[in-house]
């Protein structure tokens, strides 16, 4: 029975480790605090914070539990930060939290049936039987990972040993968080990777689709309520190749599946902020975190991100004549620009990391 419920419960120490992650960077006595805008920052500073670990450990050719070492120093130091500054910060921590109560038991109806809908959705999912390709490579990824303490060093297919790092990966260390934190966890990759991190892709999409309804509907619960079980069923009924359903529904434990309903979701609830204020310094951080921190969760981040900004935020800081903004815009997009000149380089056997000292 523990071993069951295990994995679900992980999925709460991983929202709670995120948002102590957006306290420790967005905490002041200054500025009242959002309690979800906390968390979606807090999931992309995690996954930046993990990157500057991963990628040196890999470049020195050290072992996993080198790095499940450097990661649970870090874990709790920023865990330290974050509490402390939402000690700190008093009021401007406190208040949002009792406002936010006051207005679940004031909507507590829509609350509850956007809640059941999740959670049938969730179960649906989570109890389906995945058999892609990616679904062997992620779980695989993160078990071969652990057999060999090695990080990213054996092709999870075949076991062999690569002579160089496949750059498709190099800086999409996603799969090498879930390694470290099994080793931590002392759970199965296989639970981790189909319970725990699907289970979280599912909370942060329900996290962004009530931040986007909330923007669009002008705070409005009965709206947003609505907003939110139609894209649900949008999502549940909508499975093919072309949308995002796919991630979300048969590719639950992937990056890709945060980078498609997540960030490019997210990106939009930015540009509904950003329309209404252009110069509103929480989007433009939560833009720039998503810049830096989704090439974590996916290479495909390295083309979408700037192609999103570009299409969106770009245009809007065009149009208003806004100097400072075009320039933030171009700031936010070069992360993903020169992540995929580097992919190019590789391509052309110009930048190659071995796995071995030459």
């Amino acid at each position: 029975m523990l071993q069951a419920v295990f994995p679900v419960l992980l999925i709460a120490v991983n929202l709670i480790l995120y948002f102590l992650f957006g306290a420790a960077l967005c905490c002041s006595k200054r500025k009242e605090l959002s309690l979800t805008r906390t968390l979606f920052a807090g999931l992309f500073f995690y996954y930046f914070l993990f990157s500057l670990c991963c990628i040196p450990v890999m470049l020195r050719w050290r072992p996993l539990h080198v790095l499940t070492s450097i990661w649970t120093a870090v874990v709790v130091t920023v865990t330290v930060i974050g509490v402390f500054r939402a000690f700190r910060a008093g009021k401007s921590f406190l208040d949002p939290i009792k406002k936010a109560g006051a207005f679940l038991s004031e909507h507590l109806a829509a609350f509850l049936i956007i809640a059941a809908a999740a959670v049938g959705f969730a179960a649906v999912i989570l109890c389906s039987y995945q058999f892609t390709l990616d679904a062997s490579y992620y779980v695989g990824s993160v078990t071969t990972a652990l057999q060999t303490d090695t990080v990213n060093m054996y092709d999870p297919f075949t076991g062999e040993w690569l002579d160089h790092y496949e750059m498709r990966y190099f800086f999409a260390t996603f799969p090498m968080n879930d390694a470290v934190l099994c080793s931590l966890l002392n759970i199965h990759p296989l639970l981790w990777c189909k319970i725990t991190m699907a289970g979280t892709a599912m909370a942060m999409t329900a996290v962004v689709l009530y931040m986007t309804g909330r923007q669009l509907f002008l705070s409005d619960m009965k709206k947003t309520a609505l907003f939110i079980i139609f894209a649900l069923t949008a999502n549940f009924f909508m499975i093919t190749i072309y949308t995002t359903s796919a991630f979300l529904t048969t590719r639950t434990y992937e990056g890709k599946c945060l980078l498609a309903n997540v960030v490019i979701p997210g990106m939009i609830y930015i540009y509904l902020c950003l329309l209404q204020d252009s110069k509103d310094r929480g989007a433009w951080l939560l833009l720039f975190l998503i810049s830096i921190g989704s090439p974590v969760l996916s290479s495909s981040a390295n083309m979408l991100v700037p192609a999103m900004t570009g299409v969106t935020i770009l245009p809007l800081a065009l149009l208003r004549r806004d100097v400072t903004a075009a320039a933030k815009s171009f700031i936010c997009m070069l992360p993903g620009v020169m992540l995929t000149l580097v992919y190019v380089l590789y391509v052309k056997n110009i930048v190659v990391f071995y796995t071995y000292p030459r």
